[in-house]
């Protein structure tokens, strides 16, 4: 069965993407920020405190949350404009046979 969509909800496309480039950018940052803690003592004088490597451990996911989710809702306003020109992103579904969820009671 062919479908298309034709619309995104703004709210929902942005939040779902900009949590998962969120937890992304946690993913990577997170490693980085330790090996710069381990790299901090063999710097010069002057350099960035350690502290500020663990702020920004927090503060880079949440940079990453709000932007994305701002353009990610831009992005779903565009495409609304665009799908109703050109139909949508065309795909194939397949519909699979439910399985018997009903429990079975034995007395």
């Amino acid at each position: 069965m062919e479908t298309s969509v034709k619309r995104l909800s703004p709210h929902s496309f942005a939040l779902h993407t900009a949590l998962v480039f969120a937890i992304i950018a946690l993913l990577f940052i997170l490693p980085m920020t330790l090996f710069m803690n381990a790299m901090t003592p063999n710097m010069p004088d002057g350099s960035m405190p350690a502290a500020m490597f663990g702020v920004m451990t927090f503060v880079m996911p949440l940079i990453y949350f709000v932007f994305t989710y701002i353009f990610g809702f831009i992005g779903a306003l565009i495409y609304n404009l665009i799908a109703k020109k050109t139909g949508g992103i065309r795909c194939q579904l397949e519909t699979l046979p439910v399985a018997n969820t009903e429990a079975t009671e034995e007395i």
